[in-house]
């Protein structure tokens, strides 16, 4: 008997060669065996038919997309269309893809929801189109997963790290959620999300539009031009004062040093070089620094810090211990 995987790699290939008439003869014979079977199939066309909404989205290279997740559906990616709007492109080499495209009876979709989702590990970052024309260009050591609820008509995202979001306009509502953080909500708009599960606070910039920002009771309507913090300890937003343009600077490689503590620029070294630094007891937050730094090698930059502060680095593998000279 072949497997329930098996069996929705045999209802997708039905699917994707837009047949008419069933003519697999393992799938007609599993078909006759139960009504419940019956009804699964029922259930696979009619997630096909939903997929409708997503078909008139063209901004995505299938093949590619495909052919980096998994190789053996190389021939689905040119099934058309609707296989088209049902992938997302990626770039950059590095990034990890935590889930794409999968119709199983045991699978990513539920019978009303479209789910994809990516990660970019320490070291990498990457771009993803999601199924409704948006994109987000993800920061070292990030996590997104985007669904759509046919039902409830609302594009959903869950968020960890740090990304630039281009939402595409539509009377369907975008909900970002961050852990221990406030939902952000848009129908169309361009911000920075800092979202780091490690950090203290959680950073929205507002580029273009309006979002707004809800924990709990509170709620906070931001402007084109906004920062504002949300703090994990006292759980309140709060606008702040800065340059709209150092929040996404990492976009241009690039880390904008605005009194920033040794401790917080060793956190993104951390993640942009995949390292580990190791910091003294009290020497990360008596040392602050305002200047640019421009992504090249981890010895590049240490080196600028040293010459900076009176701190010294010593490097082993991907362990490295600053010190005070």
């Amino acid at each position: 008997m072949e497997s329930k995987t098996d069996m929705g790699e045999r209802i997708v290939n039905f699917l994707l060669n837009g047949e008419r008439e069933l003519s697999d003869p393992v799938l007609i014979e599993w078909l006759n065996e139960s009504d419940v079977h019956k009804k699964t199939f029922s259930r696979y066309r009619k997630i096909w038919d939903e997929s409708e909404y997503y078909r008139e989205i063209s901004l995505f290279d299938a093949g590619a997309a495909w052919e980096k997740i998994d190789g053996t559906n190389r021939k689905r990616a040119r099934a058309g269309r609707r296989l088209r709007s049902l992938c997302y492109a990626i770039s950059g080499a590095a990034a990890s893809v935590l889930a794409v495209f999968a119709l199983s009876l045991a699978g990513l979709f539920g019978e009303h929801a479209i789910s994809v989702g990516m990660r970019a590990d320490y070291g990498s970052r990457s771009d993803i189109t999601l199924p409704d024309g948006s994109t987000v260009k993800l920061n070292s050591g990030s996590e997104i997963a985007y669904s759509y609820d046919s039902r409830g008509k609302v594009r959903e995202v869950t968020f960890q790290g740090e990304g630039f979001f281009d939402v595409a306009k539509s009377d369907r509502p975008f909900v970002v959620k961050t852990a221990n953080g406030p939902e952000v909500k848009v129908l169309g708009t361009s911000f920075n999300l800092q979202a780091y599960a490690d950090d203290r606070t959680i950073r929205t910039s507002l580029v273009k539009g309006y979002v707004e920002l809800a924990y709990e009771n509170e709620k906070l309507r931001m402007r084109a031009g906004d920062i504002v913090v949300f703090d994990r300890d006292t759980h309140k937003l709060r606008r702040t004062d800065g340059v709209l343009s150092h929040s996404y600077g990492w976009l241009e490689n690039k880390l904008y040093m605005d009194d920033m503590s040794l401790t917080d620029v060793c956190r993104h070294l951390e993640r942009w070089y995949d390292v580990d630094i190791h910091l003294p007891a009290g020497l990360g937050e008596n040392i602050h620094y305002n200047g640019i730094i421009r992504e090249e090698t981890i010895s590049d930059v240490l080196d600028a810090l040293s010459r900076l502060s009176n701190v010294d680095y010593h490097v082993k593998g991907k362990s490295i211990s600053i010190t005070p000279k």
